[in-house]
This record gives structure tokens, C-alpha cells and sequence, in this order.
């Protein structure tokens, strides 16, 4: 019994991937709106109804792709609070890099003018918030303004970065482009944090 629900996990695993990689190459063609299931599943050489058992629809899988990036984000932030918290960011922006240079074909659509634009809105906004959470006091020479300044520099910059890096298909390691994130967030903003 057991087997056999590793290998259906194994199969839906296989399935939802063959899905994804579908929706990826369509969307580096044209935008979410004009995607169809049928087109899809052609693409991913499946029927409709397959598709159907797991997405409502095409929103529905892209919501639910984006969704997962964003359980694996949170996961790396969480696993390097109380390094960020000291200012230590490079292991953080270590393991970012190398998610996403794992998942660099979907994350090239979502940041493409066909990809979601909701998707940069809600990175930044988790961002943000687990940098008020890591940096919950501001320093004594420091307003909310200020830090909200700061923050925007840091985040828009680093997306900048990465927006750059996967148009290049990254082709630098991932660990000297998290020594560059970290080296230009030290010179441009966290200097006066501490």
C-alpha cells in the first residue's frame, strides 16, 4: 500500500512538473490571459481532464506555482533570521540565488512582461515583512521613511540583480552573484543599520 502511494506521488509529482514546464514555454510567448487548458495539455501531451484534477483552471496553476515558490522563499528567509537580524546577509542571499537558478525558467516568466505582475508585488511585500520582523526597532537616527527608502533600495535593486541574471541565463554561479548582492547592499544601505 505504501508503494503505491509513493509512486502515485511520484507520478502527480511528474505530472504537475510536465504541467509547469508546458506553462513556462507558453508563457515566454504570450501572456497568462491567452494561454488555454487545451493548448497546455497539447503541449504537455496530456488530456484536458488530467489537467483538471489538480488546477481549476490556468490561474488557478500559475496561483498555485507561485504559491509554492513563495512556501520555499519564506522557508530560506526563515532558515537565516537571526543571521539577517545581525546583518549577515550573504547566507541568505546565497540560498536565494540558488533557488533561483533552480527554478530560473519559471521565475525568467513570472518577471517577464508576460508573467504575473502581482507576483513582484507580493515578493516585495513578503520581503518587506520579514525585514520588519528581523528589524523590528528602528536605530535611534533612523525614521520609518528612512528605513522604507532603504528597504526599496535593497529590494528593487536586488531584484534588479536577478531580473539581469536570469535574462543571462545565469551564467554566473550563483555564490558570486550572492557575494555582488551582498557587497552592493553593504555599500548602498546597511552601513547605517548597525
Amino acid at each position: 500500500m505504501e508503494l503505491t502511494e509513493k509512486k502515485e506521488d511520484r507520478r502527480v509529482r511528474r505530472t504537475k512538473k510536465l504541467l509547469t514546464q508546458a506553462l513556462t514555454q507558453l508563457l515566454q510567448e504570450k501572456q497568462v490571459n491567452e494561454i488555454t487548458v487545451r493548448e497546455l495539455t497539447d503541449l504537455a501531451d496530456m488530456n484536458r481532464g488530467t489537467f483538471y484534477l489538480y488546477y481549476k483552471d490556468i490561474y488557478d496553476m500559475l496561483e498555485k506555482i507561485e504559491d509554492s515558490m513563495f512556501s520555499a522563499l519564506n522557508q530560506i528567509m526563515d532558515l537565516h533570521e537571526k543571521e539577517a537580524a545581525g546583518l549577515q546577509t550573504r547566507p541568505l542571499l546565497l540560498d536565494l540565488f540558488h533557488f533561483i537558478e533552480e527554478n530560473k525558467e519559471m521565475v525568467r516568466v513570472l518577471l517577464s512582461p508576460n508573467g504575473d505582475i502581482n507576483f513582484l508585488h507580493r515578493l516585495f511585500e513578503v520581503i518587506r515583512e520579514k525585514c520588519l520582523h528581523v528589524f523590528p526597532a528602528l536605530p535611534d537616527n533612523q525614521s520609518e521613511t528612512d528605513f522604507d527608502y532603504r528597504y526599496s533600495f535593497v529590494v528593487f535593486g536586488t531584484a534588479g540583480l536577478i531580473r539581469a541574471w536570469v535574462s543571462r541565463d545565469c551564467k554566473e554561479p550563483a555564490d558570486q552573484m550572492a557575494d555582488l548582492a551582498d557587497a552592493l547592499i553593504r555599500q548602498g544601505s546597511l552601513n547605517d543599520l548597525s
